[in-house]
């Protein structure tokens, strides 16, 4: 029962972080690709017509670790890849259970990273920090990197309960 509850919550946020994942980076690649011809009409003109969209940077930047966060997430699903010619030699109950010690790291780190990412939270929101050229309050960003991670330690710990020590690239 927990652990089918558990593997539902965890189906859902991998569908949400590839989700995030993918919006984020088609508006990576539209601002790139946008400003790159933007700086070529920009120099053609004599810095006259400036259609760079401002902050493209700075987006980019926090865009990446959004893009980061949810796709490390999204990877856990149905294993880790391991090109190990120890643990491919194991019988599947000590694959299982190197498998599942694995996830079980995997939890922690998460869960220290947000504990960490939520600490942050709260500091640039009493702090009232904002994003250097786009003013963007600075808690949201953090506040999202909360989120993700706390995705990757739940989908971390689906794995942990359900690993069978199976690698398709083993096989």
């Amino acid at each position: 029962m927990l652990i089918s509850a558990i593997r539902r919550i965890a189906g859902w946020m991998e569908a949400a972080c590839l989700g995030i994942a993918a919006l984020c980076l088609l508006y990576m690649v539209f601002v790139v690709g946008f400003n790159v011809l933007a700086r070529i009409v920009f120099d053609a003109t004599d810095t006259a017509v400036n259609f760079m969209i401002p902050g493209a940077i700075e987006q980019v930047s926090y865009l990446l670790g959004i893009v980061a966060l949810a796709a490390l997430a999204a990877s856990l699903n149905g294993g880790m890849i391991a090109v190990d010619l120890l643990v491919g030699r194991f019988p599947p109950l000590l694959k299982a259970l190197v498998a599942r010690l694995w996830f079980v790291g995997i939890l922690a780190f998460a869960l220290v990273l947000v504990w960490l990412f939520w600490h942050e939270t709260q500091a640039t929101f009493s702090r009232s920090e904002e994003t250097q050229d786009l003013r963007i309050p600075m808690f949201l960003i953090y506040g999202f990197y909360t989120l993700e991670c706390l995705a990757l330690a739940v989908i971390a710990l689906r794995e942990a309960l359900t690993a069978d020590g199976h690698h398709a690239e083993l096989s």
